[in-house]
């Protein structure tokens, strides 16, 4: 009797043995690549939050299952029956790869994959408003929501100054706020920050102050600008998205995708051909779309540059195309130093670099000779002759100068004064100063209309935007305050 049970167990055992040395296993990681183009996003990174689903093909038995990635970006399936299968990695916004594998015996089978961004060609976005008449109301302004952003960024900091490079000093992520006393007026919505409305707010330009209607998105959008048929809208997130808006079809979002998971946008310039990007992060870079495609085709990441990585650990911010496209202008620094980089649009060569003041956020340009700088830290605006490639002075503005834009008849240049609350007018003949206009508190962005007679200004700190009559150099209207939301970006359509 003995001699029997151990045989059946032995038997068992045997079987046992076997049916495990039968089952198979498939093993594997995922990557997600941010890179829309080689040296355009930031590389790949480990695939978190990536669905990977099983399922057996017939005749093999077994039921599906799924595995959803952690933090190892790893994935496995074990005990599984010889035969055929097929898996299906997918991840929002990255193409879905199928794949299928055959399983022999104790075979372990590993899959390393890495996931494409997606092309989006439709979203769901449109303009509602009871009152919108395409015609008439023709300025888009950005209101990013006064929420946290991926990175750390303290709410109290004020977000929304992100792309000023007001205080900031780029290490590793999180991202770092210097100095935080500018920003204090922000701390007041903290306790709403989760009733906070990401828009494209439309304003008329007939009867101004009044926001006339919303173009729905759903992410903190900060800087927009048309392309110069004015047939399309770009937009840019905190999150390096890109958008493409057609004003065309009640404005809706018909093509998004990344440029970078680790970099937030500070500018954007376009013409008829390209569009040109400043990305501030751990990689500062300049990236070129072609705006036929909308799509990158090449970049320049500053810290390889041999001509610009002996600078430093520095940003780009500001961008300036000149009249002729022939050459773009950059401004490049940090809390305590500052440069115009000259670049070639054409293949991203640096050609000049001169040192400017310090923090160098806004750049402008109204004839390709003449360069404006504004100087965050030195409250300066430098003039510049880029032919030359010299300052040949510096003009005293108000407390902070932000950011810079031309007059269309390229009489007049104007600054944005943070810390002052003006704009200052410089007359570009005469090379002075000649008015500052007062504003609401923490002005901007601006805007002006294609025929020169209003500016838009975004006032971040009142949250409000204000509507100069330039004619007169003095506010007409003001916006109500956003709820919950600061102005950014506006562009002025024709």
């Amino acid at each position: 009797m003995l001699k029997k049970l151990i045989i059946f167990i032995f038997i068992l055992f045997s079987f046992t043995v076997i049916a495990v040395a039968n089952f198979c296993q498939i093993r594997g990681n995922v990557l997600l690549n941010y890179s829309v183009l080689p040296g355009v996003g930031s590389g790949a990174e480990p695939g978190i939050g990536v669905l990977v689903y099983l399922e057996p093909i017939q005749p093999t038995p077994g039921l599906p299952q799924q595995f959803i990635t952690k933090t190892s970006a790893s994935f496995e399936f074990i005990n599984l029956t010889p035969g055929q299968y097929k898996i299906t990695i997918s991840k929002p916004q990255f193409k879905t790869q199928i794949l299928q594998v055959a399983l022999s015996p104790g075979e372990t089978k590993i899959i390393n994959v890495m996931l494409e961004p997606e092309k989006i060609s439709s979203l769901d976005s449109s303009t509602v408003g009871m009152n919108y008449n395409p015609s008439t109301d023709r300025v888009y302004i950005a209101f990013p929501a006064d929420t946290d952003a991926v990175g750390g960024i303290p709410h109290s900091s004020g977000p929304e100054d992100v792309p000023d490079m007001a205080a900031i000093q780029y290490g590793h992520n999180p991202l770092e706020y210097a100095d935080r006393k500018y920003f204090s007026d922000y701390g007041q919505d903290g306790i709403m920050m989760y009733n906070s409305v990401n828009s494209l707010s439309i304003m008329s330009s007939q009867t101004d102050g009044k926001i006339k209607a919303i173009v729905k998105v759903d992410a903190r959008v900060h800087l927009i600008t048309f392309h110069p048929s004015y047939r399309k809208l770009y937009a840019l997130d905190y999150k390096s998205n890109f958008y493409v808006i057609s004003p065309e079809q009640n404005n809706k979002v018909i093509n998004k995708f990344s440029l970078s998971n680790e970099s937030i946008p500070s500018d954007i310039v376009v013409n008829q051909n390209y569009a040109y990007i400043t990305l501030m992060g751990p990689n500062p870079k300049l990236v070129s779309l072609d705006s036929s495609k909308d799509f990158p085709v090449s970049a320049i990441e500053f810290y390889k540059n041999h001509k610009t990585k002996k600078l430093g650990v520095l940003q780009p911010n500001g961008l300036s195309l000149s009249p002729d496209n022939d050459k773009l202008f950059v401004s490049y620094g940090d809390t305590s130093q500052g440069y115009l980089l000259t670049i070639n649009p054409k293949n991203l060569e640096v050609i000049n670099i001169l040192k400017v003041g310090s923090q160098p956020l806004g750049v402008a340009t109204p004839d390709g000779r003449r360069v404006y700088v504004a100087n965050y830290n030195d409250n300066t605006v430098s003039l510049v002759d880029a032919k030359n490639n010299i300052e040949v002075g510096k003009f005293r503005t108000g407390y902070r100068p932000s950011k810079i834009v031309v007059h269309p008849s390229l009489k007049w240049v104007y600054v944005s004064n943070e810390g002052s609350n003006t704009i200052s007018v410089i007359d570009v003949l005469a090379s002075k100063i000649v008015a500052n206009i007062q504003t609401s508190e923490g002005p901007s962005f601006m805007g002006i209309d294609p025929n020169g007679l209003k500016m838009y200004v975004s006032c971040k700190i009142a949250k409000k935007v204000n509507v100069i009559d330039l004619s007169k150099n003095s506010v007409i209207a003001t916006t109500i305050p956003g709820l919950f939301s600061t102005p950014a970006g506006i562009a002025v359509k024709k």
